[in-house]
This record gives structure tokens, C-alpha cells and sequence, in this order.
């Protein structure tokens, strides 16, 4: 196409204020790109698979991680091994428009390749039961939820309390979190398990250690007398009792005093770790009695 000399000197004369307006429209569009309700979704965790669904957004997940197992519809979508290096291919032939990550649960390297192709990422870190609530309402508002948010929230934190406020102040009762027999380890501090212990007056027998899932000895073991053992594995079965019972010495094998938590209430960061307190709370009840007899 022939353009005049006429329109070249104009263009000429324009073109550092053509170029200033681009400058200043990119940000402009990338900020509407980004202030933009996603609508499509990855979760790379199964507790954000949960989330999504609680906050009525579900049909907009095209993807989720391995073990996405509840609710039952997140069964039907495609799936990723988020163990180890995530397949960033993949994930991009999906196009999504945002991408669920567990801060320090998925490899940070590939979130960082997926944003650097202009992929959002959600990244939720939840350390303390609370923390649930206030990610709710977070990601809520980015999904254009945030009525959900706020409701999801506020259901989590009452029922929390309302546990705290009719056991918390109840005689507590020492017991043993067995996290794994071979070798033996347990909970502390900041572990979900631990903080579920607490919530329910449980008085841990390791909460003095350093770390949060520490390994410990048989012989401190027997030396601190748990009342009762508490345990957790898929729909909570019981099938590792049976371990415990050469341990005659130990209280809480003599009362056979075992709790079996479901293992995927109790470790999720959803608000389904509440049913897995209200279970513990509720079961303790049975053995805090005879045990201040």
C-alpha cells in the first residue's frame, strides 16, 4: 500500500505519542486479561479440587491432580502426577485460564514456567485451621464467588468454635497420634493432626517436639503411658491395631483404647478435617472418664 509524503511526515511527527498510547495500553490490557472471572480451571491438589467445588465452581475445572477423589464428580475429570516434575505441556494443551497450586506441595519451578506463558497461578499455603477459612474467601472472590467465600468461611469458623467451646475445656487426655509404625512417628505443633488433638482437649504426648511430624523411639513411647492411641488411614479402617497389641505395658492398649480417623478428612486442608475432629472429639468422651477414675 502507497503512502503519501504528506502521511509519512504525519506519521513521523506521531509516531512517539502512537507509541507512548501502546505503552500505556498494554498494562491496561494485560490488567483486564488478569482482572478477568477464570473460567477455566486446573487443580494440581486435592484439597483445592475441594475448594472449587464448594465454592459452586466446579464445571470449570478441566483438569485436577491425582487423588482429586472427593467429590465423587472430580473422579470424572482428566488427571495429572503432580508427584515430582509436573508435564507443563499438558497443562498448557488444556488452556486454562488459572492453575490451583499447593505452595511447597507442587514443584515451584514449573508453576514459574507456567506463568512465564502468562498462565495465572493461585497458590494457597494453609498453616493453622484458620488459615482455611481465610483462603476460601480469597479464592473465592477470584472465582467470582465471593458470596460462597464468605459463607463457606463463616460455616468453618463457627463450627470450629462451636467444637473448641464444648471440648476444649474438658480434663485432657494423654494420647499418642501413631502416624507411622515402621518406623514410629507422630505429630506435633503445627501438624493438622496436632492442631486437631488440641481442638479436641487431646493431650499429646510428643508436643514437645522440635518438628512437626518427628520420628520417636519405642521406649519414649512406653515411658510417656498414652491413654488412648489415635490413628488414621483411608475410611478409616482399623487394620493397624493390631500392631499395638504386644504393648501391654502401654494404657491404652490395656483399655483397648484406639481412635481411627479418616485419613482424608484429617489430612486435607478442607473444611471436612472439622468432621474428622468432631469424631475424635466424640470418641475421646468415651475414654476420658475412666481414665481420671
Amino acid at each position: 500500500m502507497l503512502v503519501s509524503k504528506r502521511s509519512a511526515v504525519w506519521i513521523g511527527k506521531m509516531r512517539p505519542y502512537l507509541l507512548l498510547c501502546l505503552l500505556l495500553w498494554l498494562p491496561l490490557s494485560s490488567q483486564a486479561a488478569t482482572s478477568a472471572v477464570p473460567q477455566r480451571l486446573i487443580s494440581l491438589t486435592p484439597h483445592l479440587t475441594e475448594w472449587v467445588y464448594l465454592l459452586d465452581a466446579g464445571e470449570r475445572l478441566v483438569a485436577v491432580s491425582d487423588y482429586s477423589d472427593y467429590p465423587e464428580a472430580a473422579k470424572t475429570l482428566p488427571s495429572f502426577n503432580t508427584f515430582g516434575a509436573l508435564n507443563v505441556e499438558a497443562i498448557l494443551a488444556l488452556k486454562p485460564d488459572l492453575v490451583l497450586a499447593w505452595r511447597g506441595g507442587n514443584p515451584e519451578a514449573d508453576l514459574q514456567r507456567l506463568q512465564q506463558f502468562g498462565i495465572r497461578v493461585f497458590y494457597s499455603e494453609p498453616v493453622l485451621l484458620d488459615d482455611i477459612a481465610s483462603e476460601l474467601v480469597e479464592l473465592g472472590q477470584l472465582l467470582g464467588q465471593a458470596e460462597q467465600g464468605q459463607q463457606q468461611a463463616a460455616a468453618f469458623r463457627q463450627r470450629q468454635q462451636q467444637l473448641a467451646a464444648q471440648y476444649q475445656a474438658k480434663p485432657a487426655v494423654p494420647v499418642f497420634f501413631a502416624l507411622g509404625t515402621e518406623p514410629l512417628m507422630t505429630v506435633a505443633n503445627q501438624a493438622w493432626p496436632a492442631q486437631v488433638l488440641s481442638l479436641c482437649a487431646a493431650q499429646n504426648i510428643f508436643a514437645d517436639a522440635k518438628t512437626d511430624y518427628p520420628q520417636v523411639a519405642l521406649e519414649q513411647l512406653l515411658a510417656r503411658q498414652p491413654a488412648v492411641i489415635v490413628q488414621a488411614s483411608r475410611e478409616a479402617k482399623t487394620e493397624h491395631n493390631a500392631f499395638w497389641q504386644r504393648f501391654t505395658q502401654l494404657p491404652a492398649v490395656q483399655q483397648h483404647a484406639f481412635i481411627t480417623l479418616d485419613a482424608n478428612q484429617l489430612y486435607r486442608a478442607t473444611p471436612r478435617i472439622l468432621d474428622a475432629a468432631a469424631t475424635l472429639c466424640q470418641q475421646l468422651a468415651i475414654y476420658r472418664k475412666p481414665v481420671l477414675q
